[in-house]
């Protein structure tokens, strides 16, 4: 069998995730459970997104836990006279972290906004609720039945879209795409906020 390989990097994997979300949510109305993809897609995107813009350029300093990013410091400043130094395993915050870090002012990973990524405490509850109670549900899933509302996905969509189109406005999280690849997630951030979900 030959091997096939793809090649992609963090910025990437966010744009990828948004054009699953529109992806997927062309399903739902024949395949129900193509709502857990549009979930995870949806998580997978704003994580991401979050985790661009916090990145410093001591990656991944500034989107890893805080005992984690002394473990990074540490590691950076023996490596440059300890060439058996060891990099230590990443740790990256979960999301709720993540939301949370973004709202700060100076939250970019190089320090250029002087205000946060806006997200109210109304809609930072929404989306932990989202993380813990619907995605990690389906990441996690165990052995039950399960019923859920689907009604407010479409409208955690465009939050989402919202969130992601203010990082990607503020400018660091996504500096090393060129400027079509900037454009091509412009558009499919305003697709996602624009789905016609079935009814």
């Amino acid at each position: 069998m030959a091997e096939n390989w793809i090649q992609t990097d963090e910025a990437e994997d966010v744009a990828g995730s948004i054009r699953h979300v529109i992806r997927s949510a062309q399903f739902v109305g024949e395949d129900y459970l193509a709502w857990k993809w549009v979930v995870m897609a949806l998580h997978s995107a704003l994580q991401g997104a979050c985790v661009c813009h916090l990145t410093t350029t001591a990656a991944p300093v500034g989107a890893v836990t805080e005992r984690n990013a002394g473990e990074w410091l540490s590691y950076f400043e023996d490596s440059r006279t300890d060439s058996n130094a060891k990099p230590p395993e990443t740790y990256l915050m979960e999301l709720p972290g993540l939301l949370k870090a973004v709202r700060n002012p100076y939250s970019a990973g190089d320090c250029s906004n002087t205000v946060g990524i806006a997200i109210s405490e109304s809609e930072l509850n929404w989306l932990l609720r989202f993380h813990k109670e619907i995605r990690n549900q389906f990441a996690h899933f165990e052995p039950m039945g399960w019923s859920i509302d689907v009604s407010g996905i479409p409208e955690i969509a465009k939050l989402v879209a919202r969130i992601i189109g203010d990082i990607l406005r503020t400018g660091w999280a996504f500096r090393h795409q060129d400027s079509a690849q900037r454009e091509a997630m412009q558009r499919s951030l305003h697709a996602l906020e624009t789905i016609e979900w079935p009814t």
